[in-house]
């Protein structure tokens, strides 16, 4: 039997219980609805890990305005955790919709305007301006990966009453559900409105409390199969799994230690932030190809997973920042051209000012920041302007482009819509950390994936020039309809999706090509230098022989062909290659030089012309050994 739908009557007639009862201050007890039943499953929690979880609540503060969220996980126990937030709270209006309408969501539509959580002139953006992240409706219900059991504390300004409705949630059995005429309920709710003083009449914001996580929950928190594994390993000799070198301590009773955290517990919050950031890169003992921040326990591993994903600024300046007092160099993505065109960047113009972009404009208007247990947030992605070890290159490259809307008009239903974003490519020597190596897609700022090391499957063979670049799209319209229900992965099959992938592998061959003929470029004028070296060499053997007023050795300075003479030596070389000791091809700059040192001790013109070749040859030809 499909899920009944949703009328207005049923959360209606909840929002005038709840204002009723908040003059007597009687509680208001329901079930919770879900819009179809298929979305009931989210009550049992539809994402892969607990940062997650925290990833949409965090997202629902966003979306409602917030300028801070505060979290607190009660590290190291777990036993309770708060995420509290300034935005512009619930009415009992919007709180009834939202716990009989799971599933569906009123953002991104013209009825959003009357549970204030749209900008009733923009559907897709919030009430202060901002393009909303949220859609399904499911957020709040993230939870349900951590808990059963938990509260909703809300208040928006102007209204007189602060709202509380504690939720159990239901585990959803799809046979109980089969033998059942009766809708589906996911789980009770007891609502309590407690009046609050005219001094915090608008006040506003929302927390959610989480009570009594799920075992498992703590346990991988704890990272108590990661200890277990070291510990196990460590006990028979064998160093499978090494304990994580960060760590809030180990929980295991006969093996408890205390923790290791990357920063002191004196520095401020955005200080705890940097070193964490730097531990994230600095890990002694890790293998060329380690990227999964096997150095920090799960809790760690959740910051940084939680930080990579949000609407907020980076810990260094902005990808489209970078301006020409940066020592890169800017490569501009060209719509149809086969090459990327250079760009030159005066002192006072950035990248974003010249490519005319616009992503992370909004992140200056606008503040927006998290912190977790005292730690603030921050993107982990820090663009060196200066290369990690040397390279023919010389110096970091960054690729930029946009692509607004390349569907035609007649195509846009079949292509599921309107698409619009801008991007950019970052090489580097070596990426750190090497998390950040690989391309991660944002929509609206937010994102539910980490980056993605096969660069949406480039099948093309630059193993070692991939894991030296970093990639974020940012989408400004579009790709909604292509992300899966968790939010954690796409529908590879929509055009959205597929046209990214599309420009994403031409930037890639692009900016390849680039870093390609750029260390060819090198490599011929190192090989220059040599030459200049081993002819100055050759020279000053010369002039120190016959004296530096006499001729020089050449007619001409040689070039890419072999000497006619030497001085008064006339030279006739044999049709064949003329090979070193170690079989490769001796060019003529090296010849040249050769042929100028013996005759500087007059050899050659001792010799026959034919032996005057020959003697050249065979000391080139001659082995090298150690004794």
């Amino acid at each position: 039997m499909a899920g009944k739908k949703i009328g207005f009557s049923d959360y209606a007639h909840l929002e005038e219980k709840i204002r009723e009862n908040a003059e007597s201050r009687d509680s208001v007890e329901t079930t919770l609805a879900t819009s179809e039943r298929i979305i009931a499953r989210v009550t049992d929690g539809i994402y892969r890990e607990p940062w997650a979880a925290f990833r949409e609540l965090v997202a629902n503060a966003y979306d409602a305005d917030a300028s801070f969220v505060v979290i607190e996980t009660g590290q190291p126990d777990f036993q309770r955790m708060t995420v509290r937030d300034d935005g512009i709270g619930m009415s009992p209006k919007t709180l009834a919709y939202i716990l009989k309408n799971i599933g569906g969501s009123s953002k991104r539509t013209a009825a959003g305007a009357e549970f204030n959580t749209v900008d009733p002139n923009a559907p897709d953006a919030s009430p202060g301006g901002r393009p909303l992240i949220g859609k399904i409706g499911i957020g709040m219900f993230a939870v349900a990966q951590l808990t059963q059991h938990f509260q909703i504390i809300t208040k928006a300004a102007g209204e007189r009453y602060r709202l509380s409705a504690t939720v159990k949630l239901r585990t959803h059995d799809e046979e109980v559900i089969q033998k059942t005429e009766a809708d589906y309920v996911a789980g009770n709710v007891v609502i309590v409105s407690d009046e609050v003083p005219d001094s915090e009449l608008d006040s506003h914001g929302t927390s959610v409390v989480l009570y009594q996580l799920r075992n498992e929950v703590r346990r991988t928190l704890q990272s108590v199969r990661l200890w277990e594994a070291a510990l196990v390993g460590e006990a028979q000799g064998q160093s499978v799994k090494k304990p994580p070198q960060y760590h809030i301590g180990c929980f295991i009773d006969e093996h408890s230690s205390e923790p290791s955290f990357p920063w002191k517990e004196t520095d401020e919050a955005k200080k705890k932030f940097d070193r964490f950031f730097d531990a994230s890169g600095s890990a002694t003992g890790r293998s060329v190809d380690s990227a999964n921040l096997d150095h920090f326990d799960e809790y760690l591993k959740l910051i940084w997973k939680l930080s990579l994903s949000l609407p907020l600024n980076y810990i260094g300046a902005h990808p489209f920042d970078l301006d020409g007092t940066d020592e890169l160099h800017f490569l501009k993505l060209p719509e149809n051209e086969s090459q990327a065109k250079k760009i030159d960047l005066s002192p006072t113009e950035s990248l974003r000012e010249h490519l005319k972009l616009r992503t992370g404009k909004e992140q200056t208007g606008q503040p927006f920041s998290v912190r977790l247990d005292g730690v603030e947030l921050r993107r982990p992605i820090r663009l060196s302007r200066k290369l990690f070890t040397n390279s023919r290159v010389g110096a970091p490259v960054i690729i930029a482009g946009r692509q607004d809307n390349p569907f035609n008009e007649k195509d846009l239903n079949r292509a599921g819509g309107r698409l619009s974003f801008e991007g950019y490519l970052y090489w580097n020597s070596r990426i750190v950390p090497k998390e950040t190596a690989g391309v991660l897609i944002r929509i609206r700022g937010a994102s539910g994936t980490l980056f993605e090391r096969t660069f949406l499957n480039y099948l093309v063979s630059e193993q070692t020039r991939l894991r030296q670049i970093t990639a974020e799209i940012f989408v400004h319209e579009g790709l909604d309809s292509a992300i899966n229900i968790d939010r954690e992965s796409f529908n590879y099959s929509h055009p959205h999706f597929l046209f990214i992938q599309k420009w994403l592998h031409r930037a890639l061959r692009l900016l390849v090509n680039r870093l390609k003929s750029i260390a060819s470029a090198d490599l011929e004028r190192e090989k220059e230098k040599q030459r200049d070296k081993t002819l100055e060499y050759a020279l000053e053997i010369w002039n120190r022989r016959l004296g530096k007023d006499s001729d020089p050795p050449f007619a001409e300075s040689p070039g890419r062909a072999l000497p006619i003479g030497v001085g008064d030596a006339e030279l006739e070389w044999p049709s064949d290659k003329i090979l070193t000791s170690k079989g490769k091809h001796a060019g003529p700059i090296r010849i040249s030089a050769l042929a100028a040192v013996l005759e500087a001790y007059r050899v050659l013109s001792r010799l026959d012309v034919e032996d005057r070749a020959q003697i050249v040859k065979d000391i080139l030809g001659l082995p090298e050994t150690d004794g």
